[in-house]
């Protein structure tokens, strides 16, 4: 009899550990929709990068690289085919009036205010006023352009330096992993619009960190040694691997936060006496 009490506790616990996480399983299409609005905002979100880069001479050097380095992180595979896509995309897009840039700021607006609708609910906080999101909406997308060009390019430039020295394996492998760890923490203390816990912030940060590069690293050999997807679908699979990659990223990450949420309620109820 005990023991059916104690199996059914930890279900029990377990399941609502499951719910929290999930926000009783609304993640998941939370994920797609976000994933839906990504594949209309980046190729707009990766011309702004590419622009800031391009004004800078210290980037201009050093452009195919960053190119490699950000595309191998939206896509751990056929880096080269979306590198072509993508300088086509760029150059038809640096022809592009006044209608392109309404484009931009349209497809922008809708994946920022999508995105906060859902991060508002991952960490059970008030969306923002209009003004105060529209502010919010431009710092972002005047700012973390800039901000993920110069990580990835101090990311390049350490590589070069320590390239011929015994630590190459040590920053290459820790190195993309502290800029993400900094980028989702940002993230996570912009999205939440509420003070979090600066330990549990960087913790959740590092944590949702490695488990993206650890299924990044799953996901690369998957599709290396499955070739379903090609042989099914044809050139069009690219595009089917990105989106599926897209909403896999959107999940991870929407774990991690609800996962820093879920900690912060966590330690503010010990704190709280009873």
């Amino acid at each position: 009899m005990h023991l059916k009490q104690f199996n059914f506790r930890i279900k029990k616990r377990i399941l609502d550990i499951y719910n929290f996480l999930t926000h009783e399983q609304e993640i998941f299409y939370f994920a797609a929709s976000l994933s839906f609005y990504t594949i209309f905002a980046v190729i707009p979100f990766l011309f702004i990068i590419f622009s800031v880069i391009s004004n800078f001479p210290s980037f201009q050097n050093m452009m195919k690289d960053l190119k490699e380095v950000i595309i191998s992180n939206l896509m751990p595979t056929n880096i080269d085919i979306l590198i072509q896509m993508l300088d086509t995309f760029i150059n038809q897009a640096s022809k592009m009036g006044m209608i392109g840039f309404v484009y931009i700021g349209i497809t922008s607006l809708l994946f920022f205010r999508n995105y906060e609708f859902i991060t508002s609910r991952m960490f059970n906080s008030k969306p923002r006023k209009f003004l105060d999101s529209l502010m919010t909406y431009w710092m972002m997308i005047t700012f973390f352009p800039v901000m993920i060009a110069l990580m990835f390019y101090l990311n390049v430039e350490i590589k070069t330096i320590i390239v011929n020295y015994k630590f190459d394996f040590f920053f290459t492998n820790l190195l993309p992993l502290i800029l993400t760890s900094l980028l989702f923490m940002i993230l996570f203390q912009v999205s939440a619009n509420k003070t979090l816990i600066k330990k549990i912030l960087i913790g959740s940060s590092f944590i949702c960190a490695c488990f993206w590069h650890c299924f990044k690293w799953i996901f690369f050999y998957y599709i290396s040694y499955n070739k379903t997807y090609p042989s099914f679908y044809g050139s069009i699979s690219i595009l089917l691997i990105f989106m599926l990659w897209i909403y896999m990223s959107w999940t991870i990450l929407l774990f991690g936060m609800r996962f820093c949420e879920g900690i912060s309620i966590f330690a503010k109820s010990k704190k709280t006496p009873s």
